[in-house]
């Protein structure tokens, strides 16, 4: 063994440390996609993840974020990557968040007529935007936290990379310094 492959063995063993067995089979397993064993959320909570998920990403002439399997995604960040802190604020914002359609519409926010779904949605982004202007360091609230979830679990999917952002696969590519009007023309596609 030379020393380049060491080093190279030590440095991943250190990116890696703390890592649980789950965190690193769903990490190798082919494909880069993996369902969680239990079920996490309760059949309400994913409703209502699944009604947000589709008003933030919904279905036009490409799928959506409910049929790209973000809703499965968000379940598996909050059961299995959020630290304790991250899971506790989510679900106690989950849980807010269908006790607040409750009051206002006397129904679960997945039941509720769209119309008032996003009057909802609305009333949260312009309420955790003014907290976070009030406050910027403080804790993210759970509009941005979910919402990001869904932008972040959509446009990594295959879909949002392929279909929405045009990403092209080339392994072992690249090409540097070329300049920006060369790629305007070509479309990034070089």
């Amino acid at each position: 063994m030379d020393r380049r492959h060491l080093l190279k063995l030590l440095g991943t063993a250190t990116a890696f440390a703390g890592w649980t067995p789950l965190q690193l089979e769903a990490l190798l397993k082919p494909g880069g996609t993996r369902s969680i064993d239990v079920a996490f959320f309760t059949d309400a909570q994913r409703e209502a993840v699944t009604a947000f998920c589709d008003l933030i990403i919904p279905t036009t002439d490409t799928p959506g974020a409910v049929e790209t399997g973000v809703v499965e995604y968000i379940e598996l960040m909050v059961s299995e990557w959020f630290d304790d802190g991250e899971r506790e604020r989510f679900m106690r914002g989950l849980t807010h968040f269908e006790e607040h359609t409750q009051s206002m519409t006397g129904t679960s926010f997945a039941l509720a007529p769209e119309v008032r779904q996003v009057a909802i949605l609305k009333g949260l982004e312009a309420e955790a935007n003014s907290l976070r202007d009030a406050d910027p360091d403080a804790e993210e609230e759970f509009f941005h936290q979910a919402r990001g979830l869904v932008l972040h679990g959509y446009y990594t999917s295959e879909v949002g990379m392929k279909d929405e952002q045009m990403f092209i696969e080339r392994p072992m590519f690249y090409e540097g310094d070329v300049p920006l009007i060369e790629l305007i023309r070509t479309g990034g596609d070089r």
